[in-house]
């Protein structure tokens, strides 16, 4: 008897394991199958696909990381109650914020906030903050003056987005405005499609990685 149990749990293990594989190979042969749409077919323009990511989630995931804490020498400000500075977010193909970036950039200041439980100080880019032509931050006012009498802050949490034609990336730097390390640096890609499995009518589905 009791090598006929033992056979019986072994076959129902063995079971287990290949309804496991059926169940992998029919997710894997509806991948295969998914057929892709112009986005037009669900009656979705870009801009209405972007209006779709939870952008709330991106920018809250984006601020977790790049939060100082403590632990963090390298940040002149970590453990400081000095505010942050948080200019709109800017697209790298022109370093314009554009109506996304300022939507992006209030988005990013309200998470920073309440994720990072810090001051926040808006400015505008043309104000304090520039990019260069390779993506680097140029600071153009004296800081010192910038600091002592405009607000008191030494760090800068800069966001910028690339808009391309699935998906839009977002990458968000935290530095000293004093040397311009960057201290901690994040980034999430919310990509959209519009597919169908085989057969039907196409739907718009969208994803934050």
């Amino acid at each position: 008897m009791a090598g006929v149990s033992s056979r019986l749990v072994m076959l129902s293990v063995a079971g287990v394991f290949l309804l496991g594989g059926c169940a992998t190979g029919v997710q894997r042969l509806d991948d295969a199958l998914l057929k892709e749409h112009p986005l037009e077919e669900c009656g979705v323009s870009r801009d209405e696909a972007v209006s779709r990511i939870d952008m709330r989630r991106l920018l809250a995931e984006v601020s977790k990381e790049i939060c100082a804490t403590p632990a963090d020498t390298s940040d002149p400000a970590a453990g400081a109650p000095s505010a942050y500075i948080i200019p709109d977010m800017v697209d790298v193909q022109n370093y314009v914020p554009g109506s996304l970036g300022v939507s992006m950039g209030e988005l990013l200041r309200a998470s920073v906030f309440n994720v990072c439980n810090v001051p926040v100080r808006q400015v505008e880019v043309s104000s304090a903050i520039k990019f260069d032509s390779s993506g680097m931050v140029i600071l153009s006012r004296d800081l010192n003056l910038v600091r002592q009498r405009a607000f008191p802050a030494e760090t800068a949490v800069i966001g910028t987005y690339h808009l391309q034609r699935n998906k839009l990336t977002v990458v968000v730097r935290r530095l000293s405005m004093e040397t311009s390390v960057i201290s901690a640096i994040a980034t999430r890609e919310a990509r959209w499609r519009c597919s169908s499995p085989g057969v039907g009518s196409p739907s718009f589905s969208s994803s934050i990685q």
